[in-house]
């Protein structure tokens, strides 16, 4: 079964960034504001960033702006040698303070709002170190990685030595009891997000009951693919190194990866689409989506700014359907035929989980057959680029940023589990999980 042990944490003083009172900003809904004595509570909302495939960079030049001590330059720095000068970022904060080591192993509660309560961290997860092992069926995946994230993650974490940012692990254990609310927590960092969306962590003692059900949870890796796969390529550097071939299976700091792993059977997990933007096609090709439809697809025009109302109303019916924006402001919905494609998807290579999920369709049936975009020329990063928002997707296309835009719904949580459990993977970006776990509120470092 997974191993999941406590870490001793890297993070903000609190010394330094907790005060007597709660500033308004991290409040909880009903909250008083002054802290019980003894207890402190860190407001890293200045500090804290996104994970580095989800900052701009606009938002990074922001986060730059906010803080002298904002995490960003350490995921992301903008710095001519960027992995190297996080690494000696990261070495100045420690020596100056501003980050401390916890001197004992914990084991941490992370909580965020949701939209519906921003203002109330509902969502529960427990943030604590994995041991790596290859894809199988105790830690799954459900996305193919790029390799050029890949590369990047890894020479940042050979010059840092550290784990920045947790991943985030989902299990369904619909038997678990529910989270210990109990008790004011002596310690604990909280921050609002970009979206307003209150995130918090507390260290608690190692709890081996807590953690022994954890790690008889199959587990699936929901965000943070790339993270895992660059711990692992990391490892097997270390493990090739002759000064460490007398380490024990999980003796080295290598071996471990942060994550915060939720009960999906109980929390409210939110997954979002993300849409394609085509940059490289034969515009022939391209104008055929929607002049030569073929047997198994409905070219219906609409407004752009109404599909992705449209797909919403669709839900999970299970033709697929998608939005497709193209210039001048021209949109057309596109609705398949179900036995036709369910006939094509049997002669791609996966299983029926697989071939019901609409990004299969999306990429086999009309990037790959339509448009001659193949697994290989999406691989090589070039021909697709992605974005969470269907508004920043039309403006793509009307800047010719893009030549056109393929809108999306949201993959579902069980068809996520589905696939896992199949052993296969998704296309590259089919799911976004929101709101996304903050950079800075602990770090793991993987030496000491």
């Amino acid at each position: 079964m997974p191993q999941v042990r406590p870490l001793r944490g890297l993070g903000y003083a609190l010394d330094r960034f907790s005060a007597s009172a709660l500033p308004d900003r991290i409040r909880f809904l009903g909250e008083r504001g002054a802290t019980a004595p003894g207890h402190r509570v860190a407001d890293l909302t200045d500090l804290a960033c996104p994970p580095y495939d989800v900052i701009s960079g606009s938002q990074q030049a922001a986060l730059l702006a906010r803080h002298a001590r904002n995490a960003v330059r350490l995921e992301l720095s903008a710095e001519v040698n960027p992995h190297a000068a996080a690494a000696a970022t990261l070495a100045a904060w420690q020596a100056d303070g501003t980050l401390v080591r916890r001197s004992e192993p914990a084991i941490y509660d992370y909580r965020h709002a949701t939209r519906a309560a921003p203002d109330l961290p509902t969502v529960h997860g427990t943030l604590a170190r994995l041991r790596l092992e290859a894809w199988g069926p105790r830690i799954q995946r459900h996305e193919h990685t790029l390799p050029g994230p890949r590369a990047d993650r890894l020479r940042l974490l050979r010059a840092t030595r550290t784990q920045l940012s947790p991943i985030l692990v989902v299990y369904f254990d619909p038997d678990a009891p529910a989270p210990d609310d109990s008790g004011s927590p002596v310690e604990a960092w909280r921050a609002r997000d970009a979206d307003g969306l209150l995130h918090t962590l507390t260290p608690r003692p190692p709890e081996p009951d807590r953690l022994e059900r954890l790690a008889a949870q199959r587990l699936v890796v929901a965000d943070g693919h790339h993270r895992y796969e660059t711990a692992l390529a990391y490892q097997a550097e270390l493990r090739a190194d002759p000064r460490h071939a007398a380490a024990p299976p999980g003796g080295l700091g290598a071996d471990w990866i942060m994550v915060v792993l939720v009960n999906a059977a109980h929390e409210a997990v939110e997954i979002r689409p993300t849409h394609r933007l085509v940059r490289e096609v034969e515009p022939d090709l391209l104008r055929g989506l929607v002049s030569d439809p073929g047997p198994l697809w409905q070219a219906l025009p609409m407004a752009p700014e109404d599909l992705t109302a449209r797909l919403a109303q669709l839900g999970d019916a299970a033709t697929p359907a998608f939005g497709l924006i193209l210039p001048r402001n021209e949109g057309w919905l596109l609705v398949g035929d179900a036995d036709g494609l369910a006939d094509r998807m049997r002669r791609a290579p996966g299983s029926d989980a697989l071939h019901g999920l609409d990004l299969s369709v999306l990429h086999t049936a009309l990037l790959e057959d339509r448009l001659r975009i193949g697994p290989e020329i999406v691989a090589a990063g070039e021909a697709l680029a992605y974005t969470r928002s269907e508004a920043e997707a039309r403006a793509a296309v009307a800047a010719g940023e893009a030549r056109a835009a393929l809108l999306v719904r949201p993959t579902r949580l069980d068809q996520l589990a589905a696939v896992a459990s199949a052993g296969e993977v998704m296309p590259q970006k089919s799911t976004y999980f929101y709101p996304k776990l903050l950079t800075g509120l602990v770090f793991h470092p993987l030496e000491g």
